[in-house]
């Protein structure tokens, strides 16, 4: 209990037991008076004790001792001492000894109203008062059988009445300050409830304000993110363009679009394929980059299928996300689930295939700008590359044969021989001649000839490209052979067998099925000539040797050969 509430239940006590000690003081003065045999000395005794009470509590209230809890538990515990001895040692406990019980019940109560109601010594005291109550059942049943019995139970049910009245109103007091400091304590914690609420709001809308704000993060790092790429792609696209600008080396630039489209992109494939013959070029070209090695040659096997599969379907472009395990069953064992193909060229002239493909799903739905900006600047620079090598093919080759002349093969010779010294490494050169030319164009006519010409241009040419040499048309009908990094050990039984296929043919020309005879003379730097300037001599010496030896035959530089006079 609070240090206020016992006061002022002590306080508003204060009057009751005045009148409850007046009360005492006439009940034993009368009980005196009608038993004049009653010993006055405990008469005295009762007035005494009384007085001591009211003396206490007067001396109490003047020195304010009620503000201080610990003098009112002592004042209280007193009196009920008091009250306890007066019981035990008064002679005749039945005359006043129902009033003295309701005192000390009194006293009881008064204590235990200094003490909070969770206090443990509160148990105690109740437990007291229970015995007390046991106590005054007991006065009560000896009171019964007195005489004037109705004397003295007047009196005391006037006082008990009193002390119970007074004594409920001061625990009504006490339970109504209890309710009170609960709904107190209960508006608080609903205050603090409703803060916690106005502050779970908050958090709430700061969560909600951090979300937003996350959501914002996160839109506008994928807005940079877009931005990024978009600066990435413009820049490789100006790269390319610049490249473009500058090169006509198709392969060159295949390979700066599909390594610039990887670097950008992070694809998990990149792969280009042109057709042979497209800007004058003899062979497929491929360039393929993956980041596994090995999926590469497994592209580089299919694309030209492929191309050809979307020509016959007049399928030009293909986007492949669900059907990609039975249209490309090559790819199913290297985690591709998104895969673009698009044949390049325009609506007449379809020259190859760009192909992409990567892990991620459903990757090529959308934003396909910037592969189509780079499949027109590759249709772009194919366009120029084969302006550019129609004019240098002018240049370069022979306009009867289309194979190089001699004016381009003496730089392109120079050229090889040049890097073949300096890297000291071998070089083979073959020298032929048509034999009796001249009878062919007297007995088929130069038209005749120009079809035998024609025909061991382009077999050789074939023959010779595929062991990775070159050729040109050297004079009328001479024709000349390199092959580098060969010597004449390496070189011996290719240009036999170009001897052997040649000397095979035969050219059907007006009904007249004309059969082809050449001279062969080959020699090798640096075994038999130790200067690359004179393989071109020793070539010309050799294959007059064997036109001076009978001609139809190959004859091999062994450097002993001299020119013919």
């Amino acid at each position: 209990m609070s240090l206020d509430l016992a006061v002022k239940l002590q306080k508003k006590g204060l009057m009751l037991h005045r009148l409850i000690y007046v009360i005492f003081v006439l009940q034993r003065v009368a009980v005196q008076m009608v038993y004049k045999s009653l010993p006055w000395k405990n008469t005295i005794l009762m007035i005494i004790f009384i007085v001591l009470c009211a003396a206490m509590e007067e001396v109490l209230a003047l020195f304010s001792s009620f503000n201080n809890l610990y003098a009112l538990r002592i004042i209280r515990f007193v009196q009920c001492a008091f009250s306890s001895i007066m019981i035990i040692f008064t002679e005749d406990n039945t005359d006043s000894g129902t009033m003295v019980l309701a005192l000390l019940i009194m006293f009881v109560v008064d204590l235990a109203l200094t003490f909070d109601i969770t206090d443990k010594s509160y148990a105690l005291i109740s437990a007291g008062a229970l015995g007390g109550i046991l106590l005054i059942v007991l006065m009560i049943k000896m009171t019964v059988y007195r005489d004037n019995e109705w004397m003295f139970m007047f009196f005391a049910v006037i006082l008990i009445g009193l002390i119970l009245l007074s004594e409920a109103y001061a625990f009504a007091e006490y339970i109504k300050y209890k309710d009170e400091e609960l709904l107190n304590e209960r508006r608080k914690f609903e205050n603090i409830v409703e803060k916690n609420e106005n502050i779970l709001n908050m958090q709430y809308k700061l969560r909600n304000t951090n979300d937003q704000l996350n959501i914002q993060k996160i839109d506008l790092q994928r807005a940079n993110k877009l931005i990024k790429e978009s600066n990435d792609e413009m820049k490789v696209q100006e790269d390319i363009l610049r490249h473009i600008a500058s090169s006509f080396d198709v392969p060159n630039i295949s390979e700066k679009i599909v390594d610039s489209i990887m670097d950008v992109k992070k694809l998990g494939f990149c792969a280009v394929y042109i057709k042979e013959n497209v800007y004058h070029n003899k062979h497929r070209h491929y360039v393929v980059k993956s980041k596994i090695e090995e999926m590469e040659e497994v592209i580089r096997k299919h694309m030209e299928e492929i191309y050809y599969t979307m020509l016959r379907t007049d399928s030009y472009e293909k986007i492949i996300h669900e059907d990609l395990e039975s249209d490309m069953t090559f790819l199913k064992d290297y985690n591709i689930n998104s895969v673009y193909v698009k044949v390049l060229g325009d609506e007449n002239d379809k020259y190859g295939l760009f192909m992409i493909g990567d892990s991620k799903l459903k990757l090529f739905d959308d934003n396909m700008s910037f592969y189509n900006a780079i499949t027109t600047q590759f249709n772009i620079a194919i366009s120029n590359a084969r302006i550019y090598n129609d004019m240098r093919h002018m240049a370069r080759t022979d306009g009867l044969t289309g194979i190089n002349n001699r004016i381009y093969f003496n730089e392109l010779f120079k050229e090889t021989a040049e890097k073949i010294v300096e890297k000291k490494g071998t070089i083979s050169v073959a020298l032929f001649d048509i034999d009796k030319f001249k009878n062919v164009n007297d007995t088929y006519g130069h038209l005749a000839g120009d079809e035998v010409i024609k025909r061991i241009a382009s077999v050789t040419d074939k023959y010779i490209d595929e062991h990775d040499g070159f050729i040109c048309r050297y004079g009328g009908e001479e024709f000349v052979a390199v092959l580098p990094d060969r010597d004449l050990k390496e070189a011996e039984p290719i240009i036999n067998g170009l001897f052997e296929k040649l000397c095979d043919q035969v050219v059907v020309y007006n009904g007249n099925s004309i059969p082809l005879s050449v001279s062969v003379g080959l020699t090798a730097y640096p075994e038999v000539c130790d200067d690359t300037e004179q393989l071109l001599k020793r070539a010309d010496w050799s294959m007059y040797y064997a036109k001076e030896h009978g001609r139809h035959q190959l004859k091999v530089d062994d450097g002993t050969i001299e020119k013919s006079n």
